[in-house]
């Protein structure tokens, strides 16, 4: 029997608790290998043996909080994007003209290309459906956005739609990858030019081509 000075004994909540807190920072190690990993060589080079080498772990270890490619690349993706460059939504979108908005997407965006490069070079989200269905999200979140900005300095203007596809595609990785990396133009040309290329998708429509068909003369 304890006296009254006795410390109390642990609570049953505080040992779950703590085991909980345990689960969690092991789940965080094991997804931050297997990120460095994935970086390194990419995710379909990765395997599981080579994560629980990288993180300290048994390989029954790994399977028990990733057991497949549907759980382990959310969990890589949300620990990359922890230490990602943010967006500045709240700059981009009170920007005073379209101007300003369209330099500092390119800005951002180049940016954050430069730090996913590592991984989206490897170019896996045709052959991972959990990647290609987290960039599919980021891509229809990111086009909203730049829609809305669009919408703010073109209010009314029927091809808010297309133009905000057509930004979201000078925007997205592909595009800047092939620049920085295939072309291998400096960053800041990428950028200038992106933000030309945004400003010139806003401009005035061309006029309707014409047809190619020679017209018929007239009989006399």
């Amino acid at each position: 029997m304890h006296s009254s000075r006795d410390p109390p004994m642990p609570s049953r909540a505080y040992n779950n608790a703590s085991r909980l807190q345990q689960q969690a920072e092991l789940k965080r190690q094991i997804a931050a290998a297997a990120a460095q990993l994935h970086a390194e060589k990419g995710a379909l080079r990765t395997s599981w043996a080579d994560i629980a080498q990288a993180a300290g772990v048994s390989l029954p270890t790994v399977y028990k909080h990733y057991p497949d490619f549907e759980t382990l690349i959310p969990a890589c993706v949300g620990h990359a994007g922890d230490s990602a460059p943010q967006l500045p939504v709240d700059l981009i979108s009170s920007c005073p003209d379209l101007m300003a908005a369209a330099r500092l997407l390119a800005e951002a965006c180049d940016q954050r290309n430069a730090y996913y490069q590592p991984w989206l070079a490897w170019g896996e989200a045709g052959q991972l459906e959990p990647l290609a269905r987290l960039l599919d999200e980021q891509r229809v979140g990111f086009t909203v956005l730049c829609r809305r900005v669009l919408q703010r300095h073109l209010p009314g203007d029927p091809r808010l739609d297309e133009m905000a596809a057509q930004w979201q595609a000078l925007l997205d990785f592909g595009f800047w990858n092939a620049l920085v990396r295939h072309h291998k133009l400096p960053r800041a040309a990428v950028r200038r030019h992106t933000t030309q290329l945004l400003l010139a998708v806003t401009g005035p429509r061309p006029a309707a081509e014409t047809s190619l068909r020679p017209k018929r003369k007239s009989t006399p």
